[in-house]
């Protein structure tokens, strides 16, 4: 059943919470069915016990929390105790591909932070129950509808409005009690809604929109943008259309516009990077995830962290790597950005002093290929675990793909395969694909062949990477 906190046990913790004794401080551990008899048998004391929680409360010293978080035991922190963090909660894929329990056991809900959601509709938020807290607990900052103004937020007053940028906020901050399923981790931060898209049409009108409502966040104090929306083809005025080598960073007015707001107000753009991965005569991102400075996000597959087949791919043409990182979802990479919205509300929440830059650099850098990016997920799957190392000056105890060097046109990979296929990437440069193979494993060896002359290749397997370089000893 769902934990729900009342009055006096919100009473009994903030008591909990008041005095420490030598060098001791107050923990949760949650407990499985041999963890009270294990802590009885090693002098372990019980303050207070929680039968909803399934809970106790201790005294602990720094080494008597490094014993318990050696056994296995969820320990958590009295003064950061959150609903979140409680392990009863089911997490969403996307959550749990990232590592989001890592987060949650800080204590970090984005709670502090103003977040933007920029998209093409709200309704029905008010009502959807993952959402619920949001309102409850004076989260909603405020609300422009630039496409027409002076609409309420939530309510269906014409067919051309939409949910979309429901189920987008519900990705950043939504956790369902009835269902005991978290969607988002900043479940504590205020958000600011503008709808700049028209669900009727696509115009260059909604581009202006878009700029306008990004102005105005900058204004409340908005600290980071979720734009799940993007611009390529598909105009209802073909004239419109913009054509895949203006996708540069440079080109459309919403590129510039995310980087001036990225560079000169210190705003962080998460954008979806598009949904054109199998279109053969686009493929490439949508603006204004092309923007130099914005954090642009592609999708993945959940098992193996290779790329959605719809996600689209970064170009060939510029100087620098789009996407950046890329995030589970198996619906559009419209609902992979909106999952590292919260993560970046978390790490704002975690170290206020961390520019929007610095933050996107240590998102990049947690992620699973780092630093063998490529233009098809960027630098792969960024984990919050891994984040908090970067964050605690423990950035060498991260796992790094394995470096194979070979100076030949073929290796042979020799280990206990636990997946079925693996994938790789053979790229040019280091950095653009030139062609991805999938190679089934059916044996403890697998041979793989260099191809298109290709200079690295990335070889994914599972959640794991190899980078393997090519002519060379």
């Amino acid at each position: 059943m769902l934990v729900r906190l009342t009055k006096v046990l919100k009473i009994m913790i903030l008591l909990l919470m008041t005095t420490t004794v030598n060098g001791a401080e107050k923990y949760w551990v949650y407990h499985n069915d041999t963890s009270q008899t294990y802590l009885s048998k090693n002098g372990f004391e019980s303050i207070y016990c929680s039968e909803w929680l399934q809970a106790c409360s201790y005294q602990l010293t720094p080494s008597q929390k490094t014993t318990l978080d050696q056994t296995g035991l969820k320990v958590f922190p009295v003064q950061k105790f959150t609903l979140a963090a409680n392990p009863g909660y089911k997490r969403s894929f996307a959550i749990e591909q990232i590592d989001g329990q890592k987060f949650l056991a800080k204590g970090l809900t984005g709670k502090g932070i103003k977040v933007g959601i920029i998209d093409g509709g709200f309704l029905g938020a008010d009502k959807n129950p993952s959402l619920n807290h949001v309102f409850q607990n004076g989260k909603f900052g405020g609300f422009r509808d630039f496409v027409s103004p002076g609409q309420a937020p939530f309510i269906v007053s014409d067919e051309l409005d939409n949910n979309h940028g429901t189920e987008v906020w519900e990705l950043i901050a939504g956790i369902n009690h009835k269902k005991n399923i978290q969607y988002g981790l900043a479940t504590d931060a205020t958000f600011f809604l503008a709808r700049t898209d028209h669900n009727a049409f696509e115009k260059r009108i909604e581009e202006d929109y878009l700029i306008d409502a990004m102005e105005w966040m900058a204004t409340k104090g908005v600290r980071v943008i979720n734009i799940s929306l993007g611009y390529n083809v598909g105009f209802t005025n073909k004239e419109e259309n913009y054509k895949p080598e203006q996708m540069d960073g440079k080109t459309t007015a919403i590129a510039r516009a995310v980087d001036y707001a990225s560079l000169e107000k210190g705003i962080l753009i998460v954008v979806a990077a598009g949904n054109e991965g199998n279109d053969k005569n686009w493929q490439t991102l949508s603006s204004p995830a092309d923007a130099l400075y914005a954090l642009s996000v592609g999708a993945t597959k959940f098992n193996i962290w290779d790329k959605m087949d719809y996600s689209s791919i970064g170009p060939k043409f510029t100087s620098f790597n789009k996407p950046d990182i890329a995030v589970f979802s198996s619906t559009g990479t419209s609902f992979s950005a909106p999952i590292v919205t919260g993560m970046a509300a978390c790490i704002m929440e975690y170290d206020t002093t961390l520019t929007n830059l610095e933050i996107i650099d240590v998102i990049k850098k947690s992620a699973h290929l780092y630093p063998y990016g490529n233009n098809y997920m960027g630098y792969g799957v960024p984990t919050c675990g891994n984040v908090l190392k970067i964050l605690e000056d423990k950035e060498d105890h991260i796992v790094r793909p394995e470096k194979i060097y070979s100076s030949k046109d073929q290796i042979t990979l020799k280990r206990n395969f636990k997946e079925n296929y693996v994938v790789t990437y053979h790229k040019r440069d280091g950095r653009i694909v030139t062609s991805k193979v999938v190679y089934k494993t059916l044996s403890k060896r697998l041979k793989i062949k260099r191809l298109d002359e290709a200079v690295q290749t990335s070889v994914l397997i599972g959640d794991t990477a190899i980078e393997i370089f090519w002519g060379e000893n």
